[in-house]
């Protein structure tokens, strides 16, 4: 009936229909549903919020080009949205500009048409073929569609990143990661900025923007403090030394007042001692850097945070000489891993390598981080399981649980990432996306 419609009277005659629909449909109604029926029916209006918002792009592209400027007093098209519905001018902007960008990418419009993707997919699709050149777009385009069927909207723009490989050799890739990053992390230095007021009632409110590395630093400080089973939820005391070091004060510099703060922010941050944080799942409050150890020589390529965070060969080498950064440099000298038998409970450096390897909870569509994670036996040690890293995997509390009670299974396929299979009988693995 809605095709029918279409192909013969207004293109938005179909909206009758469905508003006409939506007046019959009792949004209570889905209580009575089976658990099966009810997981299945999300999904299904989940799949068509994406079709809507495809279809939300081509009109607003349309009242863009049709409707003039000034009309009923509005400044522009997001204004006129804005008006219209919602009144939220900064929400009714990122639909003009995401309705522009997919005017130019009619693959990706049409996979959100389709209920392939997602609104936010689709957002990290546009945005990362800005840099990449008009002679391979069209077959990075493709790549990221079909990637986005298996990858969150954040491991799709760590896949993103490293887009270039589907048209360039590995070093060169390198070099146009590396130099995207150096970009974006002197954007987010310009927009880094901190601010407090005196709420004069005992407390006060503030806000900042913080560059990708010092949020996750901060992050992981906040995650050793807040991470589930942390104890019985008091706070530790940060440092017990009876003198501790100062922490350096930046050197001035030009910009305003918010931006000096947020710069002071970010180095009190990186500065922020972490030996006496408490430890929580695999790691205390530590952020680990890994890369070669020929590119941290030659400064060229990007390394990568536990959290899936990818940093400029530059910053890797300053992170090199900070504190509460671990540089875990591949080919260099290991740790000692492997205990055997010769303990039950994981030692910090395992958890650390943990970290590592699985990049957090490895049960399938889990984004749970390393430091929400717990480390599980997979043969148990009271059954002769060993204490060492190939008998180990990262698990979330509540997945902890569920191995436990369902007997999970655990593998690792060709490239050592570890499948689980649980009652149904299917080898998933976690989903992440991981760089080369």
């Amino acid at each position: 009936m809605v095709a029918e419609l279409v192909e013969t009277e207004s293109p938005v005659a179909f909206l009758d229909e469905l508003e006409r629909a939506l007046d019959a449909a009792d949004p209570s109604s889905y209580l009575g549903l089976s658990p099966d029926e009810a997981r299945r029916a999300a999904m299904r209006i989940q799949r068509l919020q994406a079709r809507l918002a495809a279809h939300s792009a081509a009109v607003v592209r349309a009242v863009d080009a049709l409707v003039p400027v000034g009309l009923g007093g509005s400044t522009g098209t997001a204004d006129l949205l804005a008006r219209d519905f919602g009144r939220d001018r900064r929400a009714a902007s990122r639909q003009v500009r995401l309705a522009r960008s997919l005017g130019e990418r009619t693959a990706t419009e049409r996979a959100l048409a389709e209920g392939l993707i997602t609104e936010a997919q689709a957002v990290v699709i546009v945005n990362a073929l800005l840099g990449v050149p008009a002679e391979h777009q069209e077959r990075c385009e493709q790549t990221l569609i079909a990637a986005a069927q298996t990858l969150s909207a954040k491991d799709l723009s760590c896949r993103a990143r490293r887009i270039a490989d589907v048209y360039a050799p590995k070093p060169v890739v390198d070099q146009i990661e590396n130099d995207a990053l150096e970009k974006q992390e002197a954007r987010a230095w310009e927009r880094t900025e901190f601010w407090m007021a005196d709420n004069r009632d005992g407390t006060w409110r503030g806000g900042f923007v913080l560059p990708d590395l010092q949020a996750e630093l901060l992050k992981t400080m906040l995650d050793a403090f807040t991470a589930p089973r942390q104890g019985n939820g008091r706070f530790h005391k940060l440092n017990d030394r009876s003198a501790p070091e100062a922490i350096p004060v930046p050197e001035p510099v030009e910009g305003t007042l918010g931006q000096r703060q947020g710069h002071a922010f970010a180095h009190l941050v990186e500065k922020m001692p972490v030996d006496g944080l408490p430890q929580s799942g695999t790691t205390a409050a530590t952020l680990v850097v890994t890369m070669q150890l020929k590119d941290l020589r030659d400064g060229l390529a990007a390394s990568t945070l536990a959290t899936g965070t990818r940093l400029s060969g530059g910053e890797t080498r300053r992170l090199a000489c900070t504190a509460g950064v671990v540089p875990a440099v591949l080919d260099g000298e290991s740790l000692p891993l492997d205990l055997g038998r010769t303990k039950r409970l994981f030692t910090k450096h395992q958890k650390t390598a943990l970290g590592l390897r699985d990049l957090g909870c490895v049960a399938p569509g889990c984004d749970r981080p390393p430091s929400w994670s717990e480390v599980h036996h997979p043969i148990p040690w009271s059954a002769g399981g060993t204490t060492d890293l190939d008998n180990a995997v990262l698990l979330c509390p509540r997945h902890h649980h569920q191995a436990h009670r369902d007997g999970w299974q655990f593998r690792r396929d060709d490239h050592g990432r570890v499948q689980t299979r649980g009652p149904d009988g299917q080898w998933r693995d976690d989903g992440r996306w991981r760089a080369a």
